[in-house]
């Protein structure tokens, strides 16, 4: 794969028509200092001072990201997200992005919008701070989240499914009536990608790693290969599809009932973050998929976005196509 035939690629790209229904959170970076030798005249205790703070889009919202950094330029995404300081950042990042929030659902009470609060000291990350963890959604919020996906589907290119937290959107009920519209849809590639739930989809492509695999069929973690074939085996005999694993140093492994593919992980210098690589995968894959690139090809693109994303530490980073063409021409 040439740079003028990943760039054609791209080009293509650009026009698919892309859907993400998941837990879409915010990520909230700032720095702090726990020494400020300052005592707060109400409590006694020590002041903390925090500085520079930032946010991204995290969960759900990452692959949202990671998709417009690869070019596509019509997205839209299902879901919900709380009235509260969050969820209005969060709705500030989509529009930057240009995303149609149309059938993403403010809910006035009862939903905290998914949040990692994410302080780093002198040392690194400090312990995080989640929000959205007791998130209770009604089936009146989810059966409306559903009417609005099913009525964009014949629309719609590639779509991504995405379970993150563990009182979520999306649970294992839940996913089974996503199956339904998964089946009466073959047209629009899907892709899933469930902490949780994994094995609770059928017939979309499921992304996993070594750990959810193992623990989906309740066996022993392994990143041997050929430990790794044999697993994904049993499991599209469960979900009735491909499975994609992510291996992290060792590379990708796609299986399908036809074929077997693979490709290595690319070998990198100095430190490495590897939050959100795996969305970066789901995204570069499914679009890749998404224009009719082979599987071998997609895993390419997909390796390579990865790769250019766990070099950006401190952040829930993304790739493009001049940073994928650099890292391609530094190899």
């Amino acid at each position: 794969m040439n740079p003028s035939e990943l760039t054609s690629i791209f080009n293509h790209i650009k026009h698919l028509r892309v859907g993400v229904i998941g837990d879409f959170a915010v990520d909230f970076y700032y720095k702090l200092q726990t020494h400020t030798g300052e005592l707060s005249v109400e409590t006694q205790k020590e002041v903390f001072r925090a500085q520079k703070p930032t946010a991204s889009l995290g969960g759900a919202g990452n692959v949202v990201q990671n998709i417009a950094a690869l070019g596509a330029q019509s997205i839209k995404v299902f879901g919900c997200i709380g009235n509260d300081i969050f969820g209005r950042e969060m709705l500030h990042l989509f529009q930057n992005l240009r995303v149609d929030t149309q059938a993403l659902q403010i809910i006035e009470q009862g939903w905290d919008t998914c949040t990692y609060t994410k302080p780093m000291t002198s040392n690194g990350e400090a312990n995080r701070l989640d929000f959205g963890t007791n998130n209770q959604l009604s089936e009146t919020h989810f059966n409306q989240i559903v009417s609005d996906l099913e009525s964009s589907l014949p629309e719609l290119d590639v779509l991504i499914i995405n379970q993150q937290f563990a009182n979520p959107l999306l649970n294992a009920p839940r996913l089974t009536m996503l199956n339904r519209l998964i089946a009466r849809f073959p047209k629009c590639f899907m892709l899933a990608d469930s902490r949780d739930f994994g094995g609770s989809v059928r017939g979309a492509t499921l992304k996993v790693n070594t750990d959810e695999i193992a623990r989906i069929l309740s066996c022993a973690v392994s990143n041997d290969l050929g430990s790794c074939i044999t697993q994904s085996r049993q499991l599209q005999a469960i979900t009735k599809a491909p499975v994609l694993i992510t291996r992290g140093e060792q590379g990708i492994l796609y299986v399908d009932k036809d074929e077997t593919c693979q490709v290595k992980g690319i070998p990198l210098q100095g430190p490495l973050d590897t939050v959100g690589a795996g969305d970066t995968v789901v995204a570069a894959f499914a679009l890749a998929k998404g224009v009719r690139c082979s599987d071998f090809v997609a895993l390419q693109i997909a390796n390579y976005a990865a790769a250019v994303t766990v070099q950006k530490l401190n952040q829930t980073g993304t790739a493009c196509l001049d940073e994928i063409l650099a890292l391609k021409a530094s190899l």
